[in-house]
């Protein structure tokens, strides 16, 4: 990172702190009797994140026999993973939402792509070794954090990204190379505010370059696949609206094609399921 960039970001009064959620969810640990007591916990002090929890494991997506109306019985019914991958997604939802100020993109479709990407990189890491795939959902998740603080707090370098990414005729993530502020600096500064570990850091800041990604790679490069198939698939934002038809798969991955193409049917094929169930829940 830049050196001026590094000291305008240490100037930063409004940068968010992770949520006290987050933190405890995140922080669990491996025992699932205790991890489960800590997410009840978790929800009992919450009351709207408790709500909305269990407004989506009574959609349609997850497809309940019956009315799930307790965390108790929603982690039974969807079991704990899932449930954590609610709570960890519904608190970052809420926390970065509403109006950005720009026509090109809002918070909903990037919560909708990076939901899509979070989804995709769980499904691939069933098929590679030594990913775990509910880490890697929240891999995904998170990998596009520093777009809300470019909108936020580099609002008009952003408007200038823009218009060098129409003038110019490319991706708006080599408009940010060229101007010299990347989304994924700023997602790794604040990974690195918030304490993350080494390996959603390294996501953060090399999901469009995971061959420098070192002991991460799998993880990065899980992403980076995960990343372009949501785009093809066109779920949420087409951040940077290439046309480019040929999809890039890390060799480091081991996987073949039917694979690929098994968990873009699937996404494919959940698609409108997500849009909807989470298009309600995430604010505009």
């Amino acid at each position: 990172m830049q050196a001026s960039l590094a000291k305008r970001l240490d100037k930063l009064q409004d940068l968010p702190a992770m949520p006290n959620t987050l933190v405890m969810v995140l922080d669990s640990v491996s025992d699932p009797d205790v991890s489960i007591k800590n997410i009840e916990k978790i929800l009992e002090n919450d009351p709207m994140l408790a709500t909305k929890v269990l407004r989506m494991a009574n959609s349609p997506y997850y497809g309940a026999a019956n009315r799930v109306n307790s965390i108790a019985r929603a982690i039974l019914v969807l079991g704990f993973n899932e449930i954590r991958n609610l709570v960890i997604g519904l608190s970052l939802t809420g926390m970065f939402s509403g109006d950005l100020g720009f026509e090109e993109f809002n918070s909903k479709t990037i919560w909708l792509h990076s939901l899509g990407v979070a989804k995709v990189c769980k499904y691939l890491s069933e098929h590679i070794k030594d990913v775990d795939p509910e880490d890697m959902f929240t891999a995904g998740l998170i990998h596009d954090l520093g777009r809300f603080i470019m909108a936020i707090d580099f609002t008009e370098e952003l408007k200038e990204m823009f218009e060098m990414k129409r003038s110019l005729s490319i991706p708006l993530s080599e408009a940010e190379e060229r101007y010299g502020i990347t989304h994924s600096e700023l997602g790794a500064y604040l990974a690195q505010k918030w304490g993350l570990s080494d390996m959603l850091k390294d996501v953060l800041r090399y999901h469009h370059a995971p061959q420098n990604a070192g002991p991460y790679m799998l993880q990065v490069a899980t992403v980076f696949l995960a990343d372009q198939l949501c785009q093809k698939i066109k779920l949420g934002w087409d951040l940077d609206g290439e046309k480019n038809s040929r999809l890039l798969v890390p060799k480091c991955l081991g996987i073949d094609g039917k694979i690929i193409q098994d968990v873009a049917n699937r996404l494919k094929h959940e698609k409108s399921d997500i849009e909807n169930q989470w298009g309600n829940i995430i604010p505009d």
